[in-house]
């Protein structure tokens, strides 16, 4: 399964990716709620909020919203502390994303290689590349 990062969304968004060129259509496709959260922040300090805010409801309709629960939680607490013991500490919502994608052991799809190899076990795609 496919956890779609931030960056992924906004250029499906911006017409520039096409899902259907990656996956079937019957695939189920997730994004997390913190990768939401960027995406309507976007949204809201762009200089057409009401537009970019429609074009995601549509973007929404399509995939599954994956919480920041408490599997999560443990896994990033841990991760945290791994991560920090050997100086390579990533932001903290690319962490809480790294986090839900491992808690469901799927794949994170996303440009953003070079912070996310830092976290063990993730497993990675871009589709932009």
């Amino acid at each position: 399964m496919f956890v779609l990062d931030t960056d992924h969304c906004i250029e499906i968004l911006r017409g520039r990716l096409d899902v259907a060129d990656r996956v079937s259509p019957t695939t189920p496709l997730f994004v997390t709620a913190i990768g939401v959260g960027e995406l309507y922040y976007g949204a809201h300090k762009s200089d057409r909020p009401q537009h970019h805010l429609k074009q995601l409801a549509i973007l929404l309709e399509g995939v599954t919203i994956l919480p920041f629960d408490g599997e999560a939680a443990r896994i990033y607490g841990r991760l945290r502390a791994d991560l920090a013991a050997k100086g390579e500490l990533i932001g903290q919502p690319d962490l809480q994303i790294a986090s839900i994608v491992l808690r469901h052991d799927f794949v994170l799809v996303t440009h953003n290689q070079e912070h996310f190899r830092r976290v063990p076990g993730l497993k990675l795609e871009d589709w932009l590349a």
